[in-house]
């Protein structure tokens, strides 16, 4: 199903493509028809254009973004309310997010050059003086926050979980995990600015050591040691680093607001100062490192030639892996010793099969008019300007355990006849499953949001069976969207003893899961051995990109 808005004029600008999707709303590539300049578009879903909460921090934050004029903030042009929702029209920025770029060096097993990192570092600060010198404190400065333009300009955007200081009881909403400071943690509306020079510590100390201060497969766990633990010294992941610039660092990340630096401006005078004490930032040869000392380079990429990579990456079909299956499952769950290289002859066909199947050109036929009909796919806004999900009190109460899933029991959506690959060059996604867990792994170097995501069972008849599944649900961790290299899954609990699935290939980490159980299945399990049943249809923002077959346990997915 075609997205509504795709070709439609909105005042001055026509809208192109989808750029993204998150929690409440989306944003769209466009022209300015009368400037003739490429513009981003960022509308509010149908879905929350009656709810009063939702559609007043969408105005507010383009009423307040309008007013500003600062170089490293994204400039809004224009806002309306047009068809019944609103929308406003900003400057497209076109590059990619600081996260992707962090991706790519962490990807050659470099770290970002340290004239660039300072340069990073300055501006998003100068940005957040900004913002706060007008009594805004941002609470979500993340690195897919922060874009990258080719002119080498640097942006920060999506103040939709902005917290305007004279308003403290807006404390509905809280940063990313990996981002978020002590104090937000605890709860959303105690933010300050200090608070965001906390996120921007974060971001720094993982541009110059290559790793977070503080990660694990639970977003609650890394919240929790926001608050009570102190980072690792810096010098013990990066051990190149001047002991001066760790010290810098350290105080940045401190617990106590009072000990931290007070504004992005101080941060980085200290933290340039540092590096000028040491003339670190200069190209000089290191010493060699002791034995057992972890072993850091640092890449002579600039961001603007590292970034290169994600524009015409040629595409490398992956090798056709069946999940890992161990000799025992996970914990309390100890699974069976099995032979599966019976399997793996007429699955290698299976695969081939289907690569020159995609290769083709062919497409499968119309679907029968009997298929049902269902409400709307769930739509939202994109991971480089998104909103994570709200709590009513503001507080946020960690939990180590995955929510479980609870499916609305509504018919799906239409099914169309259409290619199964309609992207073959798009971004590349991964599907492992057996009859107990199912996993996706994002293998691009684009980021997209998780909720764009619709799975569907299907009958023998092409037909649409009621068992699927909402990308949305995987939201339940805060995290809108899912990095490269790793995976998000459902796991299916309860008496039997099946085997887990643990693909060596989500080893990186699981970001978000989704519980469901043998005795209470619901109609989520879309990717089981059924009886009538062979194939699972993959749709992306209503429009169908893949067709996986149950038995093969494995499906490659591209997506615009």
């Amino acid at each position: 199903m075609k997205d509504p808005l795709i070709g439609m004029s909105l005042a001055n600008f026509r809208v192109v493509r989808l750029i993204g999707q998150g929690g409440m709303a989306t944003v769209y590539f466009g022209q300015d028809v009368k400037l003739h300049r490429p513009v981003a578009i960022k509308a509010l879903d149908k879905r929350y254009k009656d709810h009063r909460t939702y559609a007043g921090r969408f105005v507010k934050e383009a009423r307040m973004m309008a007013q500003w004029r600062h170089e490293n903030i994204i400039q809004i042009y224009y806002a309306d309310d047009a068809h019944g929702f609103p929308y406003y029209v900003m400057e497209y920025v076109d590059g990619p997010d600081l996260g992707a770029i962090i991706a790519l060096y962490r990807e050659e097993k470099t770290l970002m050059p340290i004239t660039d990192a300072l340069r990073v570092g300055r501006a998003v600060a100068s940005a957040l003086d900004y913002a706060h010198r007008h009594g805004v404190i941002h609470r979500d400065i993340k690195p897919s926050n922060i874009l990258l333009a080719k002119d080498g300009r640097v942006l920060i955007g999506d103040f939709g979980m902005a917290l305007e200081v004279r308003d403290g009881s807006m404390g509905d909403i809280f940063g990313t995990p990996h981002y978020i400071s002590p104090e937000q943690a605890k709860r959303s509306a105690d933010a300050v600015p200090q608070s965001d020079i906390y996120s921007l510590g974060v971001i720094m100390y993982e541009i110059l050591t290559g790793e977070v201060p503080f990660n694990d497969s639970s977003p609650a766990s890394i919240a929790l040691q926001h608050i009570s633990e102190k980072p690792p010294p810096p010098r013990s992941v990066n051990p190149t680093l001047p002991a001066s610039v760790e010290k810098v660092l350290m105080k940045v990340l401190e617990k106590d607001i009072r000990e931290r630096y007070q504004t992005g401006g101080k941060f980085m005078d200290a933290l340039e100062a540092a590096f000028d004490d040491t003339g670190s930032g200069k190209k000089t040869p290191l010493p060699p490192l002791p034995v057992g000392v972890p072993t850091v380079r640092r890449s002579e990429k600039s961001i603007e030639q590292i970034a290169k990579r994600s524009e015409r990456k040629p595409f490398e079909a992956p090798e056709l892996v069946i999940g890992k299956i161990p000799a025992t499952g996970r914990t309390g769950h100890p699974g069976k010793k099995r032979n599966y290289w019976i399997w793996f002859a007429p699955l290698l066909i299976l695969g081939i099969g289907a690569f020159l199947f995609a290769r083709s050109g062919f497409f499968l036929p119309a679907v029968p008019s009997t298929a049902t009909s269902s409400p709307t796919l769930p739509s939202t806004p994109s991971p480089v300007q998104s909103t994570p999900a709200s709590t009513p009190t503001g507080t946020f109460i960690p939990s180590a355990t995955p929510i479980p899933f609870t499916p609305t029991p509504e018919p799906p959506p239409p099914l169309d006849g259409v290619p199964t690959v309609l992207y073959p060059e798009g971004n590349h996604y991964t599907l492992f499953y057996n009859e107990t867990s199912f996993f996706i792994l994002n293998r691009s170097y684009d980021i997209r949001s998780i909720s764009g995501f619709f799975f569907q069972r299907l009958n023998e008849d092409s037909s649409i069976a009621r068992d699927y599944f909402e990308g949305y649900r995987w939201e339940t961790a805060s995290l809108d969207y899912l990095p490269r290299n790793y995976c998000s899954n459902i796991t299916i609990y309860g008496d039997q003893d099946p085997p887990y699935l643990e693909p060596e290939e989500c080893s990186t980490g699981v970001i978000s899961t989704v519980q469901a159980r043998w005795d209470r299945p619901f109609e989520v399990l879309f990717w089981t051995p059924k009886e009538g049943s062979s194939q699972f249809r993959v749709v992306w923002v209503d429009e169908e990109v893949a067709r996986c077959e149950i038995a093969a346990g494995v499906c490659e997915v591209f997506i615009p």
